[in-house]
Order: C-alpha cells, then sequence, then structure tokens
C-alpha cells in the first residue's frame, strides 16, 4: 500500500492544493507541484533515467500543445466574432422569439449554450448565456444557475471534440501497447476514440433529453409563485421534454454517424432550429406567460436601431461557414480529409527512448482549420484592420494563459506516470500500481465511483478536459485489472467530467462575474448540487444497463 499511495500523492496533493482552503491554489499552480512531484518519484522511487523521463515528458508537453491549439482556435473565433458585432445580432434574434421567461431560459442556456460550448467550450457558454439572460431581464443568480445546468450534456464534444479527444489521447499508448488490452479488446486509437464517443452521448444524452426540465424546475423553485410553481412546471412540461429531445437524440445520432466533432455542434443547429421554430409557432409553448415579479417593461435588447442593427441571417454566417467546412473535411467522399492528413510532423525514439514517439497533423486540427484561420479571415474582411485582429488574437492567447499550463503541467505529469514502467527498479508504472490498490479496494463496483471521480476531477480543476488528462489512465487500467472493458470507465470519465462543470469553481466564478452576482458562488454551487446528483444517478442507470 506505500507503492500505491506514492504512485497516487501527485495526483492527491493537486486534490488537496486546489481543495483545502487555506490553500486553495490554481489548476495550474496545483498542477505544477504535482508535476515535480511525479518527477522525484520517478527519479527516486521507480528510478526512471533521466533520458526516458525528459523524453515522456517532452511528450506530454507536446500533447498539451496538441489540445490547446484547438482550444485557443475556438476562443480567438469567438472572440472575434464578439469584436465584429455578429454576437449582437445573434443575441437580438433571441429576444424576439418569446417573451416567456421559461422558453427564453431554454434557448438562451440550453441550445444556444450547447452551441457555443460545441464551437468553443472552456467556459464560454455560461459566459455568453448568462449575460444575455440578465439582459433580458433574469436575475443575476437565475441567469448563473440556469447556465450552469444547462452547459453539462454538450461539454466533452466542446470545440469540436477537444475534451473527448485529449482524454484519449491521453491513453494513446496504452490502447496501443498495454498487452492485456490488446489480446482483450484490441480496438485502435480512431476506434476507441469512435466508440467513446457513442457512449459517451448515450450516457448523457438520456439524461440530457431532461436537463430542460430540471432547469426550469430549479428557477421556478427559487423564483416562482408560492401556489403556482407546479402548475408553471407542469405547463412548460411539453416544450421541455421537446427541446430535451431536439437537441439529445441528434447528438446521439450524429456522434454514431459524424464523429467526434459534430455530435454538440449539429445536435445545437438541429435543437435551436426545432425549438425556435416550435416557440415562433406556438407548439407546445404554453399560453399562459410567465415573468419574473419585477421585470421590466420591454427587453432592453429590443431596444436598438434596427436600421443600423446587423441582420440575425448574417450574425449566424461565420458559424455556418464553420460547420460546413468541418462537415466538408471529415466526410471522405469530399476528398479534403486526406490532403489535410497528409501534413504530419513529430518524432520516434526521443533521447534514445524506443517507446517514445509523436505524430501531429496540424491541417486537421480545428484549431487552425477552421477556427484560427477563419477568425483571422473575418477580422480581416470586416475591416477591423490588421492592428486590431492581432490584439484579438494576444488577448486570446492571454486570455487562456491559465489553461494553457494546467494542461501542459497536467499531460506532462500523466505521460510521465503513465510511463515510468520504463525504468531500472522492475516496479510496473506509478498508475499502474495506483490502479492495482484501487482494483483491490472496490473490486467490480469501480464503475459505480468512474462518473463521480471525473465530477470531481471537473470541479477543482475547473475543465472537463483536465479531469480526463488527471484520471483516464486511471480509469483504464483499474477497468483492466477488475476485468471491465475500459471504454466503459473511460466514458463514464468523460460524462462525469461534463457534469462537473456545473458547480465547478472556475466556471462559477466566471459567470457570477459577469452577470453582477458576485459573492453567490457558494448560493450557486449548493442549489446545482441537488441537479449534478439526478443526472449522475441518470448516467450510471444508463450505463449500468449497457454494460450489464
Amino acid at each position: 500500500m506505500l507503492y500505491a499511495f506514492l504512485a497516487l500523492s501527485p495526483i492527491l496533493l493537486a486534490l488537496a492544493a486546489m481543495v483545502v482552503r487555506r490553500i486553495h491554489l490554481s489548476a495550474s499552480r496545483a498542477l505544477l507541484l504535482s508535476l515535480l512531484l511525479t518527477v522525484v518519484l520517478a527519479l527516486s522511487v521507480w528510478q526512471m533515467e533521466p533520458s526516458a523521463l525528459a523524453a515522456f515528458g517532452l511528450l506530454g508537453v507536446c500533447k498539451a500543445l496538441e489540445v490547446f491549439l484547438i482550444i485557443f482556435g475556438a476562443i480567438l473565433f469567438l472572440n472575434m466574432l464578439r469584436r465584429c458585432g455578429y454576437m449582437e445580432a445573434i443575441q437580438r434574434s433571441f429576444s424576439r422569439v418569446s417573451p416567456d421567461r421559461r422558453v427564453q431560459a431554454i434557448l438562451i442556456a440550453w441550445l444556444f449554450g450547447a452551441f457555443i460550448e460545441g464551437t468553443a467550450g472552456y467556459g464560454t457558454p455560461a459566459a455568453l448565456a448568462a449575460p444575455l439572460l440578465v439582459a433580458l431581464g433574469f436575475p443575476p443568480v437565475a441567469a448563473c444557475i440556469v447556465c450552469l445546468i444547462a452547459n453539462s450534456t454538450p461539454v466533452p464534444f466542446a470545440a469540436a471534440g477537444a475534451p473527448i479527444t485529449a482524454m484519449v489521447t491521453s491513453i494513446a499508448d496504452e490502447i496501443a501497447s498495454n498487452p492485456q488490452y490488446v489480446a482483450q479488446y484490441g480496438l485502435s486509437y480512431e476506434e476507441f476514440l469512435s466508440a467513446a464517443t457513442q457512449l459517451t452521448t448515450l450516457f448523457l444524452g438520456v439524461g440530457g433529453i431532461l436537463v430542460p426540465l430540471m432547469l426550469i424546475g430549479v428557477f421556478l423553485f427559487l423564483y416562482g409563485e408560492k401556489g403556482r410553481r407546479f402548475r408553471d412546471f407542469v405547463e412548460i412540461l411539453p416544450f421541455g421534454l421537446f427541446a430535451g429531445a431536439a437537441f439529445s437524440l441528434p447528438y446521439y445520432l450524429i456522434s454514431v454517424m459524424g464523429g467526434h466533432e459534430f455530435p454538440s455542434i449539429l445536435g445545437a443547429v438541429i435543437g435551436l432550429a426545432l425549438s425556435v421554430t416550435a416557440a415562433a409557432k406556438g407548439f407546445l409553448v404554453p399560453k399562459h406567460i410567465w415573468r419574473f415579479p419585477d421585470d421590466p417593461a420591454e427587453d432592453p435588447v429590443r431596444n436598438i436601431d434596427q436600421a443600423r442593427a446587423m441582420p440575425a441571417w448574417k450574425g449566424w454566417l461565420p458559424y455556418a461557414c464553420v460547420g460546413l467546412f468541418l462537415f466538408i473535411s471529415r466526410v471522405d467522399a469530399f476528398g479534403l480529409k486526406s490532403l489535410l492528413q497528409s501534413v504530419t510532423v513529430g518524432w520516434s525514439g526521443l533521447f534514445g527512448v524506443e517507446s517514445c514517439s509523436y505524430s501531429f497533423q496540424p491541417l486537421w486540427s480545428p484549431g487552425l482549420l477552421p477556427f484560427g484561420i477563419f477568425a483571422v479571415i473575418l477580422g480581416l474582411i470586416s475591416g477591423i484592420g490588421v492592428k486590431d485582429v492581432g490584439r484579438v488574437c494576444l488577448g486570446s492567447f492571454f486570455q487562456l494563459l491559465k489553461v494553457f499550463s494546467a494542461l501542459v503541467f497536467g499531460v506532462a505529469m500523466v505521460q510521465i506516470m503513465l510511463n515510468s514502467g520504463v525504468n531500472s527498479s522492475g516496479m510496473d508504472s506509478m498508475l499502474m500500481v495506483a490502479a492495482q490498490a484501487l482494483a483491490d479496494l472496490t473490486g467490480s463496483a469501480f464503475p459505480v465511483i468512474s462518473p463521480l471521480i471525473g465530477v470531481l476531477g471537473a470541479f477543482i480543476s475547473g475543465s472537463c478536459t483536465v479531469s480526463c488528462v488527471m484520471f483516464t489512465s486511471l480509469q483504464f487500467n483499474t477497468a483492466l485489472l477488475i476485468g471491465v472493458d475500459p471504454l466503459y470507465t473511460c466514458a463514464l470519465q468523460c460524462a462525469g467530467g461534463a457534469l462537473g462543470n456545473m458547480i465547478c469553481i472556475n466556471n462559477v466564478v466566471s459567470v457570477a462575474a459577469t452577470t453582477g452576482a458576485a459573492g453567490e458562488e457558494g448560493r450557486i454551487i449548493s442549489v446545482n448540487l441537488v441537479p449534478v446528483a439526478i443526472y449522475v444517478a441518470l448516467v450510471l442507470a444508463v450505463a449500468l444497463v449497457v454494460m450489464y
């Protein structure tokens, strides 16, 4: 057990450093400490050669840069839209659909938030959708709560699939070379990614049908009129189920047919189109218009000079171009896929370590194409000038510095722990030792706690991606030891990481700051614990049916 404790100590240190109130370090600082501890343990206890340690550490840095490129491109594209005035047109388009606050919450928090999550992710949906709800007349705390609840189902496929890509990338070597896994299951990297995508959308998609009802139920309980709350909830029940299914069903089907880049983006596009049309036509929408007691007489977003305002179709056009490019470039029949994948950079046998190899296809990364290049083109054709385009690029990079450092430290730590079996001591890798201890402790019940590990990781780190980077190798190896297909525990890890976004500290602080609800973070987290618990139970129910 001593070696198991030492193997887990870098992860435990990261958890303690981020959670304990007297310490309370940021994810980047906590993971830096964990990385340093991992290096010390790898050299002293596991007796890794310095060349192997350096090789696998550098491998982790490169894998982190690969994921960061996707995040940076997505955020850059979003910031360019805001700078060029396209986001204002999108916001106005929602204010005209329905005056009912329940309908607005579903359309903006659930569906618009899902679309922003699919294209940008990393806290931007709540930070964009919540201020829009406040502008329409929502109390700040209500806007924060509903946007954070909604920012769950689409999360694994944020920024065209960055979190689930990071998850599978973190165990790519295990998938390819773990003897037990290759002998029993034998999925390639691409096959594992595809299967994990489908399982994750299944686990989250069933509960996703109910997410609109969860967020409406919570804010009606907090802000509804006593004696009418249940009636107000029942009135919106048909439209809530319709909007939930309008996203969740395409979300799952697209994961089966279109890969990991598309579920959240296209699911949201389809869900938005169906739900906005239904709301505009009055289909399933309650006749009774629900408003907050102190609602303003008019929606402030409506009070804009229409002659000078950008039309709604133009506001959505850049996103349409991104979606079209992603579709064309990911379908073999168009011939662009092979061209983009033809450019490869990497190495093999770094520092003389034969098992350390890496390859990257830069043109295939959605961070470069379409997000990054399209963002620059958009800025130039919008006439904001080369200097302003440069300022947006630089500002986007500095906006993500903490995410960048957390990813680098976290992925490097995991790669060293994962490959610490390349040593002169004869010991298994740190993660294998930790996995054996967890397997002995939990036995066949381990899958039940898999999503809770994901939730915890996202809560403390502020990111589903970082949660997956920290814990997926542990989930993978523990599953092998207890005789469970690691595909299931990894998918449960990703689903749990997504649900942790409802309560993760970074997201809560960010959305509270952008809506004027600073100081209410504790209340927001305590309220959202209930939908997290309900959703985790739904995920486990679906997973147990599928597995057994």
